[in-house]
């Protein structure tokens, strides 16, 4: 093999590597990603289930109605 040869195997080699780990990086920022919003999801709707029972509850127990 020539030197030139040796060159174009190891330019292959990185550009594989690279594409490899970029494909990697990739899926990993995508499953963050997704995990955060249905947390943040999740989050929202727990606070409007709690916001509704204390404003039902307050409307039950609201001794000062008439």
């Amino acid at each position: 093999m020539t030197a030139k040869d040796d060159m174009l195997q190891l330019a292959w080699i990185l550009l594989g590597l690279g594409a490899f780990t970029w494909i990697i990086y990739e899926i990993r920022d995508t499953a963050f990603q997704n995990g955060y919003w249905k947390g943040r999801e999740a989050g929202w709707q727990s606070h409007r289930r709690l916001t509704n029972i204390r404003a039902k509850s307050d409307e039950v127990f609201d001794y000062d109605k008439n």
